[in-house]
């Protein structure tokens, strides 16, 4: 894949538009995927909404819509502050990533955690993370990271996210690796030790 793109064997662009109404991409999106690729190919960093707004005469809200529905459909991440093109590549070229995405209900999460209902303020505040790209599996493990700390305010899990973003740290702890269940021979299960003469 990464020969690929290095070497620009494919024109993505045009598979795009074949391809879009097979990946149920509206014209919105189809519209706004174009632009960022353009972009990402004539070097025009960082692609934020705004950035993008210059280059179009859709609204900033309706970019701004458009790239959440793309980063919720899993077909553009962010990563490092960034958007990133390769789930959109993955799908053009009809492969599935290494790593499915799970739907998350962000809103209920924060709530059970939180032991209460969200008011408008803080569900505002939950869209402002999605629109900074930020996906919901971050964002889960920030507010994990709150909890484990005993802060429970909003502030301190955008702090967290900030702060993970400008170290490029996707996660916190690695994972741990299942260890290997050893078998052990039935002989040496079964050995007595205590009728053994000292």
């Amino acid at each position: 894949m990464e020969e690929l793109l290095n070497y620009q064997c494919i024109d993505f662009r045009k598979l795009l538009v074949i391809k879009a109404k097979e990946l149920k991409l509206n014209d919105y999106q189809c519209y706004v995927l174009l632009l960022i690729m353009t972009m990402d190919d004539i070097n025009i960093k960082p692609i934020t909404p705004s950035s993008i707004k210059q280059f179009c005469s859709l609204p900033l809200s309706k970019i701004d819509e458009t790239l959440i529905s793309l980063v919720d459909q899993h077909i553009l991440s962010r990563q490092r502050g960034s958007l990133n093109l390769t789930p959109l590549y993955h799908l053009l070229l009809n492969q599935k990533e290494k790593e499915i995405a799970k739907d998350i209900d962000l809103i209920s999460v924060f709530e059970n955690s939180f032991g209460r209902s969200l008011n408008q303020m803080e569900l505002g505040i939950i869209q402002g993370f999605k629109t900074s790209g930020y996906d919901d599996r971050m964002i889960l493990e920030a507010l994990n990271e709150a909890v484990k700390s005993g802060v429970m305010n909003f502030r301190y899990i955008e702090k967290i996210l900030d702060n993970w973003s400008k170290q490029g740290v996707r996660r916190r702890f690695a994972l741990e690796t299942p260890q290997k269940k050893v078998e052990v021979d039935q002989h040496v299960k079964d050995y007595q030790w205590w009728d053994e003469d000292e």
